[in-house]
């Protein structure tokens, strides 16, 4: 077995980061959890380094902010987000259990996830906005 697969695996399915082609075996897929962090590493180095050249070329505070908010997204594909979304739908919905679960398998998109998503993404905004001013990240 190969130590790395279980790597590979999680980069291919929960970002957009090249990762090497590999067999997807069930053994595999099962270790592949504990690398979801790696995914979260890639994207906060890449937070800091955003961060380092902003700082380094004096940049305005709000395009540090606006890329900050879309990194983590590209880096991504945007599938928490995805996830997010579609559990704001069906919470929103206020359906019973069985419904509130096919809505979030439905590929549609409704105005409680499209309220959440802008919300989510605003705060995040000034998040990175006040994180900036204070030149922490």
């Amino acid at each position: 077995m190969n130590l790395f697969n279980p790597l590979w695996i999680a980069l291919s399915t929960y970002s957009t980061l090249p990762a090497p082609r590999v067999e997807w075996r069930s053994e595999d897929m099962r270790s592949a959890i504990c690398f979801l962090p790696a995914v979260g590493i890639f994207t906060g180095t890449a937070l800091i380094l955003w961060q380092w050249l902003c700082l380094a070329l004096k940049a305005e505070t709000a395009l540090f902010a606006a890329v900050a908010v879309v990194l983590p997204l590209l880096i991504t594909g945007g599938i928490h987000m995805d996830g997010f979304m579609d559990t704001a739908d069906a919470l929103g919905s206020h359906q019973p259990r069985e419904r509130k679960l096919e809505i979030m398998k439905d590929s549609h998109i409704g105005s409680s996830a499209v309220i959440w998503c802008a919300a989510y993404l605003l705060l995040s905004f000034g998040l990175y906005w006040a994180l900036y001013q204070g030149t922490a990240l």
